[in-house]
């Protein structure tokens, strides 16, 4: 049975995790499916306006960092922000969540946070709801 949905929990803040999420959300709008992700612990913090852009990549990327930089500027990568917004409006059906207890707890409001996210959510409500979706990723 095809997939029509996918929801994911997005949990890591480096610049290479949020990279991944843009990635998958724009593979699987590619594929027609209705994208939900909850952006909650350090992947939120990373969205953050003052960080969003900030290059954070994971020390596993150390190695190949000069070149990943080079292969990111000949896609005409330009920032993270513009790359989740891309991925974001690929797709009909699309919603960035904040995690709400991620907010409260980092006495964050929306306005600290990229424009891209749809709102805030408590994570149990998008597991309840993630739970009709055809799939469900948490990285």
């Amino acid at each position: 049975m095809p997939l029509r949905s996918l929801a994911v929990v997005a949990t890591r803040g480096s610049s290479n995790n949020i990279f991944q999420v843009a990635t998958l959300v724009r593979a699987a709008t590619a594929l027609e499916l209705t994208v939900q992700v909850l952006f909650d612990e350090d992947a939120l913090l990373k969205l953050r306006r003052d960080r969003i852009n900030l290059p954070e990549w994971s020390p596993a990327y150390r190695p190949v960092l000069a070149d990943l930089e080079e292969r990111l500027r000949a896609a005409e990568f330009v920032d993270m922000e513009t790359f989740l917004h891309d991925a974001k409006e690929h797709g009909d059906d699309v919603a960035f969540w904040a995690g709400a207890e991620t907010m409260a707890a980092a006495r964050l409001q929306l306005s600290d946070l990229t424009p891209l996210l749809n709102g805030e959510r408590p994570r149990d409500d998008f597991l309840a709801d993630a739970r009709a979706a055809d799939a469900l990723l948490t990285f």
